[in-house]
C-alpha cells in the first residue's frame, strides 16, 4: 500500500478537522539542528536555562554533558534546573542518560532524578498556578537504593506523578508529541523496542513549548520552612543542603514524528472513526495497545 505523508494524508484519512489541527503546529521546520552530541563546550551557549543559579556543574567531559545540582525539586509550583530549547509543533525527542551518585552507582539523596522535560513557559516573574509541564526521569525516589522512573504531568501547578522500576545506568529517553498527545517512552540500548511507560493528553499546552533536560536531588534535605512556600523554595540558593547526584547525558536528539500513516489508517479502518477523533487521540486511547502506539511512531 502507498504510504502516503504530511497534510495531505491527514485530510484523507481524517478530514478537515485533522488538517486545521496540523496546520496549527506549524511552522513545522527541520528540528535536527537543535540536536546536541556534546563534542564540546562550544554548543553550551545554545541551551536556555531555567533557575541556572541552582545548578553547580554544567560542563561537557569526554563527549557527555555533566550536570550537577545543588538541593531542589520540580513538583506543583516548586520549580528546579532545567536546559531546554524552544519548539514550535509536534516533535521527536530523545536522549541518553546516566543518572548517578558522587561515589555509588545510584544517588544517595532521595528524590534524585533527571530526564527529558517539556514545559510551557511562563509571564515575567513567579506566580502560583502557573506551572504547565509534564516529564519522564530517571534516578531515585524513595527508598533509596532502588532505581526508579518518574514520569510527572503537571496542570496548572496540580502534579499527578507515578513511579516504575528502572535499571541503574545508561538508558534512552523518548517523548513524541502529536497534536495534544505526548507519549513518554525508554529504552536500555538501540536494539531493543521502545517501552511505552506513559501517554499524557494535554490539549492545552500551546504549540511553542521548552524541551530539555531538568534534573532534581535532595529534595527531603531541604528544611520545611523553605518548602512551606514556593516563592521562597525558587528563589533560595541551597548551598549547605545535601544533594548527591550527577547526570551525565550523552546527546539530546530533536526531529519530527515519522508517523506510520497506513498503521494509523488500519486503527481509523478498525473503528476509531468517530467524528473529530484525531490523530492525537488515537495515541492517547488506551483500547489502543502500547505496541500499536510503537508501531505508529516507530523506532
Amino acid at each position: 500500500m502507498k504510504r502516503f505523508t504530511g497534510l495531505f494524508a491527514l485530510v484523507m484519512m481524517f478530514g478537515v478537522a485533522e488538517a486545521q489541527q496540523v496546520r496549527n503546529n506549524a511552522p513545522q521546520t527541520p528540528l535536527e539542528p537543535l540536536a546536541d552530541e556534546f563534542t564540546s563546550e562550544s554548543s553550551l551557549p545554545n541551551w536556555q536555562k531555567l533557575h541556572g543559579d541552582k545548578i553547580k556543574n554544567f560542563s561537557v567531559s569526554n563527549g557527555q554533558l555533566k550536570i550537577e545540582t545543588f538541593a531542589t525539586g520540580w513538583y506543583g509550583d516548586y520549580q528546579g534546573p532545567f536546559v531546554f530549547k524552544t519548539v514550535a509543533g509536534d516533535f521527536d525527542v530523545r536522549a541518553r542518560i546516566k543518572v548517578s551518585g558522587q561515589n555509588d552507582t545510584l544517588p544517595q539523596s532521595a528524590w534524585s532524578l533527571a530526564g527529558l522535560m517539556v514545559r510551557q513557559a511562563t509571564n515575567g516573574d513567579w506566580q502560583p498556578r502557573q506551572e504547565n509541564w509534564l516529564f519522564l526521569t530517571t534516578g531515585i525516589a524513595e527508598p533509596k537504593g532502588v532505581a526508579m522512573f518518574e514520569a510527572k504531568t503537571t496542570n496548572n501547578s496540580i502534579s499527578n506523578l507515578k513511579l516504575r522500576p528502572a535499571k541503574a545506568g545508561w538508558v534512552e529517553l523518548r517523548i513524541v508529541r502529536m497534536q495534544a498527545s505526548f507519549i513518554l517512552m525508554y529504552r536500555y540500548n538501540a536494539t531493543e523496542s521502545w517501552t511505552v511507560l506513559e501517554r499524557f493528553y494535554r490539549p492545552l499546552l500551546p504549540q511553542e513549548l521548552q524541551v530539555g533536560i531538568n534534573a532534581y536531588s535532595g529534595w527531603n534535605e531541604i528544611p520545611q520552612s523553605v518548602k512551606a512556600d514556593p516563592k521562597i523554595f525558587n528563589s533560595s540558593l541551597l548551598k549547605d543542603v545535601t544533594a548527591d547526584m550527577i547526570v551525565e547525558t550523552d546527546y539530546i536528539r530533536f526531529t519530527r514524528p515519522a508517523v506510520n500513516m497506513d498503521k494509523l489508517r488500519a486503527l481509523r479502518n478498525a473503528g476509531f472513526n468517530a467524528p473529530y477523533y484525531t490523530a492525537g487521540n488515537l495515541l492517547t486511547d488506551y483500547s489502543v495497545s502500547n505496541e500499536e502506539v510503537i508501531a505508529i511512531l516507530g523506532n
